[in-house]
């Protein structure tokens, strides 16, 4: 991935410039902690705009042989891969619920829990912890309906998933 593969390059250049990470993140208007990520080589994700700016403050180009065009079309291909394949594991998932109501009482009884320690710890957002909560009250055929009609909030109901635990 493009995220894990640009930090050295941009550690090098900021070294090179002289750079603290936080002159750099404060020049190039990105998070610390995101040019830390990127500089480790963890991040999973980076937006295009970030590397943009990034590369403008430290008066360089992308140094991977691709114009920052071509970069941010591979970063949203990369993106828009990574949604569809989690939309497929909970549409999957869905039909498994539905079709086997007793192997998937214990599946949603672990969903509705981990949407408890959300709520508890405060560690999502309550427009998705409430979201989540009502769909997983039902029996299994309706908790694998409710997954189907997220609308316009699906990828983000299904990024922001209690059931990430079943394909990790």
């Amino acid at each position: 991935m493009l995220a894990r593969k640009i930090g050295g390059p941009i550690h090098r250049a900021r070294l090179a410039a002289g750079l603290t990470q936080q002159q750099l993140a404060s020049n190039a208007r990105v998070s610390r902690s995101v040019l830390s990520r990127l500089e480790q080589g963890t991040a999973d994700v980076v937006q295009s705009d970030v590397l943009d700016r990034l590369f403008q403050a430290l008066g360089t180009e992308l140094p991977v042989g691709e114009s920052g065009q071509d970069a941010r079309r591979r970063a949203r291909a990369e993106q828009l891969h990574r949604l569809e394949a989690n939309r497929s594991r909970h549409l999957r998932l869905a039909v498994a619920l539905a079709s086997d109501a007793p192997a998937a009482e214990p599946l949603i009884a672990r969903a509705r829990e981990r949407v408890e320690v959300w709520r508890t710890r405060r560690s999502c957002s309550p427009r998705y912890i409430e979201a989540w909560a009502q769909a997983l009250n039902h029996p299994p055929a309706g908790v694998a309906q409710a997954m189907t009609r997220f609308g316009e909030w699906e990828d983000a109901m299904f990024q922001n998933s209690p059931w990430s635990w079943a394909w990790s």
